[in-house]
């Protein structure tokens, strides 16, 4: 459990924005943080300083967390964590992409992945298939 809160620290810290102050050294952080983050304890001060900052935050966010919040950032950790470097850094990739659409072509595309969610599964599998041979990717 301890690794496993310590991975996930270290995710939602990958998300979180910098602080805007200077990183907390480890006697700043809070109880609750300090439990969150205490197998770095020793290593604490040798960190660099965004690192610490990201950590920190992350740390909060996760306190912040309900049951049911962290629940599901742990499930999305494990499939991270199971994707193979490959899948990651495509994933990172499209998440730019994603970020550079307008307002109007993000909610477009949420729009269309919550319908196609809504869709049984043997349909969206179909459109998945049709999909893939309509738009191969290079190099394959």
């Amino acid at each position: 459990m301890k690794y496993q809160r310590l991975l996930l620290a270290l995710a939602l810290a990958f998300c979180a924005l910098p602080a805007m102050s200077a990183a907390p050294r480890w006697e700043e952080l809070s109880p609750a943080q300090q439990s969150v983050l205490q197998s770095l304890e020793k290593d604490w001060e040798q960190l660099p300083e965004e690192r610490r900052e990201r950590l920190a935050a992350g740390a909060q966010r996760w306190n912040d967390m309900n049951p049911q919040q962290r629940e599901r950032a742990q499930d999305r950790l494990q499939r991270w964590q199971a994707l193979t470097p490959e899948q990651r850094d495509l994933l990172q990739k499209r998440r730019a992409e994603f970020r550079k659409l307008s307002p109007e072509e993000r909610e477009r595309a949420l729009k269309g992945y919550q319908e196609l969610r809504s869709l049984p599964p043997a349909q969206r599998q179909r459109i998945r298939e049709r999909f893939i041979n309509e738009h191969p990717r290079p190099g394959k």
